[in-house]
């Protein structure tokens, strides 16, 4: 006896799935016509059988018990529906970060490395971004924490706004942020990462008569023959972030670009 393969265990779920999707409603009246027949046949059988007079009285009583199946259906599925929506509450919860709704870090660490291991497989460019918010403390000992969440919340959604589809945003810690970029050379990163700056630097949010704004500083790394794992890569945007942070806030610096094959040759872009 041999385990089920991946097809036969995706079987259920997808039926599962396509149940829940019809909805309970919905199910409930697909099985209240063949619950009926099959019962109504089921009646006609018995009276064939048995010589049962009442023919009529027989296949109403028959008729009422297919009435059963979906009526008993009806809060099995509604059940399921709750649990579903349980389910999909505690995904979104395991792969966001509360505050803002951008991916949580657990999230961005896992789809990075595989797209770092997806671009060194197929030779493919790729970039990391580190977006912190300048001087963010100050922000919150002035007007409050409430305020410091609002406007980390507002540069997440001008960030965003910046990306593609398949570009990856998320929470990194505290006021930082990362950014994925698959098939992105280095040029396409730093521009990425300076239209993320200049849209935050004109952001000016409204709070309690006041006008609160900020600057970013991000650091850029693009993925490299040297780069022997995502750490590194990382490693690489966070140095170029601190030299973003040395040289005054407000700006963007990236790391030395490494060629992505060896005998290739990148000029060191910095910006």
């Amino acid at each position: 006896m041999h385990a089920p393969s991946l097809p036969e265990r995706a079987r259920p779920q997808r039926l599962g799935r396509l149940l829940l999707t019809l909805g309970p409603w919905r199910l409930s009246l697909l099985l209240l016509l063949p619950s009926v027949i099959l019962s109504e046949a089921l009646g006609m059988a018995v009276q064939a059988v048995m010589g049962v007079a009442d023919t009529q009285a027989l296949l109403v009583a028959a008729g009422l018990c297919g009435l059963l199946p979906p009526l008993l259906a009806l809060p099995l599925l509604q059940h399921l529906q709750r649990l579903e929506r349980q389910n999909l509450a505690l995904e979104v919860r395991a792969t966001r970060d509360d505050l803002t709704g951008a991916l949580n870090r657990e999230c961005f660490l896992q789809l990075a490395e595989r797209e770092f291991a997806r671009s060194r497989r197929y030779d493919a460019d790729c970039a990391v971004l580190l977006v912190d918010a300048d001087r963010f403390r100050n922000i919150n000992d002035r007007y409050g924490r409430h305020c410091g969440d609002a406007l980390l919340r507002a540069i997440v959604h001008a960030s965003a706004r910046q990306l593609r589809s398949p570009d990856v945003l998320a929470r990194f810690s505290g006021e930082a942020l990362s950014v994925l970029l698959p098939q992105t050379d280095p040029l396409g990163a730093l521009d990425v990462a300076e239209r993320i700056r200049e849209t935050v630097a004109e952001l000016q949010m409204a709070w309690k008569g006041a006008t609160v704004g900020t600057t970013v500083s991000v650091g850029v790394a693009s993925l490299g023959v040297g780069h022997a794992g995502l750490d590194s890569l990382l490693g690489d945007a966070d140095g170029a972030l601190h030299a973003a942070k040395e040289a005054g806030r407000n700006c963007v610096r990236a790391a030395p670009i490494q060629p992505r094959r060896s005998g290739e040759a990148y000029p060191v872009i910095s910006k």
